[in-house]
This record gives C-alpha cells, sequence and structure tokens, in this order.
C-alpha cells in the first residue's frame, strides 16, 4: 500500500469507498469503557496498598490492561471498516502499536493514584494519554495491508488530535470532581469512564474519516476485513481475559494486604490484652473461662493454663448476678456496661477488693462476657492514708478540726436518725502556760508536751468519747448524754484539770507544769449549724475561764 501523510488535494472519483458494522462499532467502545473504569479503579485502590511492590504492581496491571483494551479498541474499530477492496494486517507493526497505548494509560494510572493532585500534572497526563492513543492509532493504520494507497486530510488529523487530547483531560478531571462531589462519588469511575472512553474511540474514528483510500475497488460493494470474525472473537477474548487476569491478580493482592493487617491486628490486640495494666478475662454466657490476661493471673495468683474452662464465680462469687444484670439492661435499651465494686477471691483463700466493669456481648449466635478488673487495695490504702492525713493531727495523733466536726456530724446523725435523747457535751480545753514553754525551751519541747497531753487525756474519758486537737494547744473533748449533762461534764472537767497539771518528764530530764482553762457547753444538735454553734459556745465559755473571772471551767450561758 502506498501511504502518504498529508494530500491537500485528492480526486474525487479515486477514493474507494467504505462503511462500518455497527455491532463491531458498539464492541469497540464497549471495550474502551470498560477498559477505562477498571483502570480508574485499580489506579484508587492502588493507594490503599501499604507496600511499595504492590502498588507498583496495581498500577502496571491497570496500564497493561487500559492499554491493551486501548488497543483492542482500535483494532475492533479497524476490524468494523469495511472497503471495496481485501484488507489485511502486519503483524508487528500491529502489535508495537501497542506501546503507546501502554505509555499513555501508565501516565493515567500515576496521575490517578496520587492523592495531590497538581493543575499542570493533569494538562501533562492529559497531554500524554491524547498523544499516546494517536501515535498508536496512526502506527495501527501504518499496518493495514491492501492495493489503495492511505492519505490524510491534515485538518481532521489536528481535530481528532484535539479531540483526543481534550478529552482525556477532561475525564482526569472529571474523575477528580466525581471523587470530591459526595453525590457524584459513588460514579465517580463509571462517570469519567465514559470520558476516557469517548476520547479514545473519538480519537480513532476522527482519525479513521481523516483517512482516504485512493485507488481501483476490487470490489462493487465493501467487504469485511480478511477472517474478520477470527480476528475480532481474538482480540475481545483476549482483552477480556487479561483485564480479568489484572483484576484477580488486584483482588488477590488486596487480600494478601487484609490479611497481613488482620494478622497485625491480631498481634496487636493481644499485646495490648496481655500488657494491659488491668486483669481481662473473657467467659462464655454461663461464665466459663476463656481467656484471662497476665494481670489477672497476677492479681489472682493463677496460671492461664489452668484457667480455661473453669468457673469464674469461684474467683468472683458476684459474677453471676453482674452477668444478669448486664443482660437485662441490654434488653431494655440501657448501658450494656455493668460497673460495680466487688470482692474476689486470690488463690490464697484472702479476698480482694475489685472494680469490676463486665459487658455481655449478644450477636447472633455469639454470648460471651468480657470484665475489666481492677485492683483496689492499693486505691483504698491510699485513701485511707489521705483521709487520716486530712482528720489526723501529725502530731498527736488525735482528731484535727476537720476530722471532730466530721465525726460530731456523724455521730449527730445517728443519734437523729435512732430518734435518740441523747445529747452532747463539748469542752474546750486550752493549756495554761504552754506559750512560757515554747518561749523558754523551743517549740520541740511545746510538741513533747503537746504529745504527753495528747496521751493522758483518753485515760480520764469513756471509750465512746471523742478528743481532737483543734490547734496550737487547744484540745476539744465530746461526750455522749441522756441525763445531767453538768455533772457529767463537771466530773470529767476535773479530772482533765487533774490529770493536765501532773508534771510532765521530759526526754531532757526536766520537769514542766502546765495547767488548763475549760470552756463548756451543751444541747442536742440536729443540723451542723447547730453544732457550729454549740462549738462557738464551748469557745466562749473556754476564754471566759481564761480570764479566771469565774474559775477555772466556765459554763456557756
Amino acid at each position: 500500500m502506498n501511504s502518504f501523510l498529508f494530500d491537500f488535494v485528492s480526486p474525487a472519483g479515486a477514493i474507494i469507498s467504505s462503511r462500518y458494522e455497527p455491532l463491531m462499532v458498539g464492541l469497540s467502545y464497549l471495550i474502551a469503557l470498560i477498559a477505562s473504569v477498571i483502570a480508574m479503579h485499580l489506579a484508587e485502590v492502588s493507594r490503599q496498598f501499604h507496600l511499595k511492590r504492590d502498588r507498583h504492581l496495581a498500577m502496571l496491571g491497570g496500564a497493561l490492561a487500559m492499554g491493551v483494551a486501548v488497543w483492542g479498541m482500535h483494532f475492533l474499530g479497524m476490524l468494523a471498516f469495511e472497503l471495496c477492496t481485501t484488507v489485511q494486517y502486519e503483524l508487528v507493526i500491529t502489535l508495537l502499536s501497542i506501546f503507546p497505548a501502554f505509555i499513555a494509560s501508565w501516565a493515567a494510572m500515576q496521575w490517578m493514584a496520587h492523592v495531590r493532585k497538581h493543575t499542570y500534572d493533569l494538562w501533562l497526563s492529559g497531554t500524554l494519554i491524547g498523544v499516546g492513543i494517536g501515535v498508536m492509532h496512526y502506527t495501527g493504520m501504518l499496518a493495514m495491508q491492501t492495493s489503495a494507497a492511505l492519505v490524510f486530510n491534515p485538518w481532521l488529523v489536528m481535530m481528532s488530535v484535539l479531540a483526543a487530547l481534550g478529552l482525556a483531560i477532561m475525564a482526569l478531571w472529571f474523575h477528580q470532581f466525581c471523587t470530591r462531589s459526595p453525590s457524584l462519588r459513588p460514579w465517580r469511575h463509571l462517570l469519567s469512564g465514559l470520558v476516557m472512553a469517548s476520547a479514545i474511540t473519538s480519537m480513532h474514528y476522527l482519525g479513521m474519516a481523516a483517512a482516504r483510500f485512493i485507488g481501483t475497488p476490487q470490489f462493487s460493494e465493501p467487504v469485511p476485513t480478511v477472517d474478520r470474525l477470527y480476528l475480532s472473537l481474538l482480540v475481545t477474548m483476549g482483552v477480556v481475559t487479561l483485564l480479568g487476569g489484572v483484576l484477580a491478580q488486584t483482588m488477590i493482592t488486596r487480600q494478601r494486604q487484609l490479611a497481613r493487617e488482620l494478622q497485625f491486628k491480631e498481634h496487636q490486640m493481644r499485646v495490648i490484652f496481655q500488657h494491659a495494666i488491668d486483669a481481662i478475662v473473657i467467659t462464655d454466657a454461663k461464665g466459663h473461662i476463656q481467656m484471662v490476661n497476665r494481670a489477672f493471673e497476677a492479681m489472682f495468683g493463677v496460671q492461664s493454663q489452668a484457667m480455661a474452662g473453669r468457673q469464674i464465680a469461684k474467683m468472683i462469687p458476684d459474677w453471676k448476678q453482674l452477668s444478669t444484670l448486664s443482660r437485662k439492661r441490654r434488653q431494655h435499651d440501657q448501658a450494656q456496661k455493668v460497673v460495680a465494686e466487688r470482692n474476689g477471691v486470690h488463690a490464697d483463700g484472702r479476698e480482694i477488693p475489685l472494680r469490676i466493669a463486665l459487658t455481655r456481648v449478644i450477636e447472633e449466635e455469639l454470648d460471651f462476657c468480657i470484665s475489666f478488673l481492677m485492683d483496689l487495695t492499693v486505691f483504698r490504702q491510699q485513701q485511707s492514708a489521705l483521709e487520716k492525713l486530712l482528720t489526723e493531727d501529725p502530731l498527736t495523733g488525735l482528731f484535727n478540726r476537720r476530722g471532730m466536726l466530721s465525726m460530731m456530724h456523724g455521730m449527730v446523725s445517728q443519734l437523729h436518725a435512732a430518734h435518740d435523747h441523747q445529747g452532747v457535751v463539748l469542752l474546750f480545753v486550752d493549756l495554761d502556760g504552754f506559750k512560757a514553754v515554747n518561749d523558754t525551751y523551743g517549740h520541740p519541747v511545746g510538741d513533747e508536751v503537746l504529745m504527753s497531753i495528747a496521751q493522758r487525756l483518753p485515760n480520764v474519758l469513756r471509750e465512746a468519747d471523742m478528743v481532737c486537737r483543734y490547734g496550737g494547744d487547744e484540745f476539744v473533748i465530746l461526750l455522749t448524754f441522756s441525763s445531767h449533762p453538768e455533772a457529767l461534764a463537771s466530773m470529767v472537767a476535773e479530772k482533765l484539770i487533774e490529770i493536765i497539771k501532773q508534771p510532765i518528764k521530759l526526754q531532757s530530764g526536766h520537769q514542766i507544769h502546765v495547767g488548763c482553762s475549760i470552756g463548756i457547753a451543751y444541747g442536742k444538735p440536729n443540723t451542723a449549724e447547730e453544732i457550729e454553734a454549740l462549738l462557738q459556745k464551748a469557745d466562749n465559755a473556754m476564754y471566759q475561764a481564761k480570764k479566771g473571772e469565774a474559775g477555772k471551767v466556765v459554763f456557756s450561758s
């Protein structure tokens, strides 16, 4: 065949008439559409792969599939073309025309696989795709073997290339636009694939419209290409097989990655499970232990191997009650998690205070419980130490002011709840001569005196009575009475004066003498305000006693 790139003037009578087989034209577009959709899907899937090898394989497979499909579309389009002369194809040139299509497809895959896409990338990739499709098309046309001469209309050639460039760029932009649009996102591959398939087929059929076959017709009517049915079936089956193979390979790679991710997450969960600070135990619905972590082993003094199948109720007696409560909450659409404080049983028989968070999981055929256990032993020790620090005087070991008020509120509440007719007597004790001890001997000796007095005071009180260091050298005694409060208070006050004035022997060997002044108030308070008022009365009475105007013991008026 004599071929010429361009011919601006062609004798009309010398042009051989031609036509297309509609079904094969439709098949060529369908192949281009399927290839475009698959390529765009694979480009997006490739971004999900963590390994570079998998990403490159997915992109290579997508580029190969799209390139071969574009070539297949071109070849089917050529087979759909009928001339009034015999047409055959040169095998080597036909196969070599695949490479421009592959390069164009690779450019498209590279751009679509990028998360961040810039405008110049869009224009560059679209241009490469258009040029690649054009080179593939005109290379494939040169593989035609016929007795006619082939010339091209330059304006239609230019139009076909521009159409391929414009539609390719539009297809890439439209894919990006659909990806960002919530309503179009589910259809992004199909919609952009329709535009890309139009770019491919437009390039081909505009390029064919630019071609003129000049010569003497061999037949009065256009005839199919030699072995058209055989070649079209071979090309279609080959393209479909290749596309299926690429998709299958991508799915296998994706499954391998999912398997790796599942293995990693399983390993991660096992590490978290085993190294969790709190004890974790998983049981079935009946309370048989299925799995425990290392914290559980340390908490209960057992080995996980010996735990499988054992009843959790042997270590947490109230477990069944908590499990039932969780199930009832689930049935009433409430929070499934039950949080409670219960005691557990250590392997050596001692009790362990626990905070238990239990969740009952019921899904389809699954029914099991997950329990998180926190040992409250240290927490309660710290809590007790903190309460002691807040309510106990560090020097004397007696209650401080906060502790005394708390105990008074509790005592009054108990008396009120029991409808008891008892009341309380408050003795406000202030040491006489203590300032002189501090000034003469120093504060360490003063502390020694306070500790000695604190040890003496309980000796003259009943077991139910309470004594506290109110502050400095002041002490408060709380008594309960049912009758004759003044007699009770006077008797205790006399004993206090007697025991306090006894000499105090210091570690240095010296002896110290101090006295005391006592203010007394009594009543039956029911509220916190009444307790504070009673304490203030005792304080005022103590100041009257301190002045010596009415003796060392003064009752509030």
